[in-house]
């Protein structure tokens, strides 16, 4: 790999900084970090300089709005090898050791902290005046809807479907709303390197000489395939032994809300679902 050695020298520095913010105690958690975090200086110049740079080096395996692809998916507030805005830097700049993640060598610091801008700006929602009471949303969320039958919301719940402690932070209102009216609508897709994007939340219905059973795709190969139900019971079938095995794209266990709820305990689901941002 060849380096340029006036960018080593700005990437040295920089990593220089980031070991001293650690040994000195300096934590930077993703909730009480922009004071601290070196991001929280940038312009929106800085960011339309991030997103050329992310054209140029990242979107070939990002995509070009960072939906993922060969690479994760980066619109996302929190990233999975970069909890904060340290992380993330540092990050970018050494990549990661056994992946096909490389280290940005020819990027200097400046450049180097205008990407990390942009990709963290790849997860902000704009802000959204919320439709409703998020207070009297949650009531409903816990009476009317049994929503945790199904789903897991700090800690609490079946994961049957998508965990919603930090929806606030990944989901707009107009989604939100479509997830509780209709969520045969919109389902969670996730991006994997061999198979692109998929579905991640694929219902299917089995039939075996033992009966039939409905749920979610927890995995599947050639041979079988594993499947979660509604009560959160987990089954692995061979597929040579089955009567039949059907996927329901565009189907979801989750039964829609629009003709249970009044309009204005909808508005209040989604506020409550809004505030949800996993927040200690």
């Amino acid at each position: 790999m060849f380096r340029n050695s006036r960018n080593n020298k700005s990437v040295a520095k920089l990593a220089i900084w980031l070991i001293s913010a650690v040994l000195a105690g300096q934590h930077f958690s993703a909730t009480a970090q922009t004071a601290e975090s070196p991001l929280a200086t940038l312009t929106q110049n800085d960011l339309n300089v991030g997103q050329t740079l992310f054209q140029t080096h990242c979107a070939r395996c990002h995509g070009m709005l960072g939906e993922g692809g060969e690479g994760a998916n980066l619109t996302q507030a929190r990233l999975r090898h970069a909890p904060d805005d340290i992380a993330l830097i540092s990050l970018i700049a050494t990549g990661i050791p056994g992946t096909a993640m490389p280290g940005s060598w020819t990027l200097n610091e400046t450049e180097l902290l205008r990407l990390a801008g942009y990709v963290r700006a790849l997860g902000e929602l704009p802000a959204e005046v919320m439709p409703g009471d998020a207070a009297a949303g949650e009531l409903v969320y816990q009476t009317k809807g049994n929503c945790a039958s199904c789903h897991i919301l700090d800690g609490a719940g079946n994961g049957v479907g998508p965990e919603l402690s930090e929806v606030g932070r990944r989901r707009n209102a107009d989604y939100l709303r479509r997830a509780v009216t209709n969520p045969d609508a919109d389902q969670p897709r996730i991006a994997t390197r061999q198979r692109g994007t998929i579905n991640a939340f694929l219902t299917v219905r089995v039939v075996s000489e033992y009966g039939t059973y409905e749920g979610m795709r927890i995995n599947e190969d050639e041979f079988s395939v594993q499947m979660r139900d509604i009560t959160g019971a987990i089954y692995s079938f061979d597929k040579a032994k089955l009567i039949s095995y059907e996927k329901g794209f565009g189907h979801s266990l989750m039964p829609g809300y629009g003709a249970v709820l009044s309009e204005q305990e909808v508005d209040d689901v989604v506020s409550y679902l809004m505030s949800l941002k996993g927040e200690v």
